[in-house]
């Protein structure tokens, strides 16, 4: 199981980094809001997933923190990097540990669990952010893992991810 979940977070790094470079070419996606919901949505749950499967969640202001697209880029990848670190130290043993999630009181998924739950939630809003950008100009590709898995799992692309300036 370990593998899976390394691979699967390998390859939200990879889907992520491919949202910013659409981003970056796509200076109408820098503003809006839909945008800007989707994505500091999508970095508090992957952020807060990581980091307490480490057993140091994120404070609740952190998790309500509003980032600008320039910011998000850098919190994303930070993320990412931090997930890569900690990842591959892993052992299978953990994954049957516990981790505290405050808003179930009744239910503490297990650290595989969480892992799982933190590529897993992406999916539908990553969808709902191409869908967004698609409606902003963006000519879009699939990001699905499989395309991922049939381009030889490329490493994530985050230098050309940044918006050109002038």
């Amino acid at each position: 199981m370990l593998r899976l979940i390394r691979d699967l977070h390998a390859y939200q790094a990879w889907a992520d980094a491919q949202v910013f470079r659409l981003i970056a070419g796509l200076p109408a996606a820098n503003d809006d809001e839909k945008v800007l919901h989707l994505l500091n949505h999508m970095d508090h749950v992957y952020r807060f997933f990581i980091l307490s499967v480490q057993g140091e969640p994120p404070s609740r202001e952190e998790l309500q923190e509003q980032r600008s697209i320039d910011q998000l880029r850098e919190s994303m990848h930070r993320i990412h990097k931090l997930a890569d670190g900690y990842l591959p130290k892993l052992r299978e043993s953990r994954l049957r540990d516990k981790v505290e999630v405050p808003w179930f009181h009744d239910f503490q998924p297990t650290c595989q669990e969480a892992l799982t739950q933190a590529v897993m939630h992406s999916q539908s809003h990553r969808a709902q952010l191409l869908s967004q950008l698609r409606s902003l100009g963006a000519e879009t590709k699939p990001l699905d893992y499989i395309i991922w898995v049939s381009q030889g799992r490329p490493a994530p692309e985050w230098e050309s991810a940044h918006v050109a300036t002038s």
